[in-house]
């Protein structure tokens, strides 16, 4: 019996230099693609940290402006506080004097 199994042909050493420099060529254009979004993804890093910066500054000026709302506020209570002690005083003041007079009435 004789064997009838052809071996595969091997391309010829022209083809097979044509479609490694085809290969190179597709390799060369992934590698300018990959450079291509490695910049378009340091250019979307760069806009979300300055995003992040602005957010972190508004962040910053209404701490800072909320703060001294709050102190205003204080203020304003430690204010009212005062004057309720004022006058409950006055009233205080008042009710013993008029009990007094109502006392020295009452043993006349």
């Amino acid at each position: 019996m004789t064997e009838s199994s052809d071996p595969q042909p091997r391309p010829a050493p022209q083809e097979l230099h044509w479609g490694i420099s085809y290969l190179r060529e597709d390799i060369q254009d992934l590698r300018n693609q990959i450079g291509a979004v490695h910049h378009r993804i340091d250019e979307t890093n760069r806009s979300l940290s300055e995003q992040i910066q602005a957010v972190h500054h508004r962040i910053d000026e209404t701490n800072r402006s909320l703060g001294e709302q709050i102190q205003a506020v204080h203020h304003r209570i430690d204010e009212t506080n005062k004057r309720m002690d004022v006058h409950f005083r006055w009233t205080m003041t008042t009710l013993v004097a008029i009990t007094g007079i109502l006392i020295a009435v009452i043993k006349l």
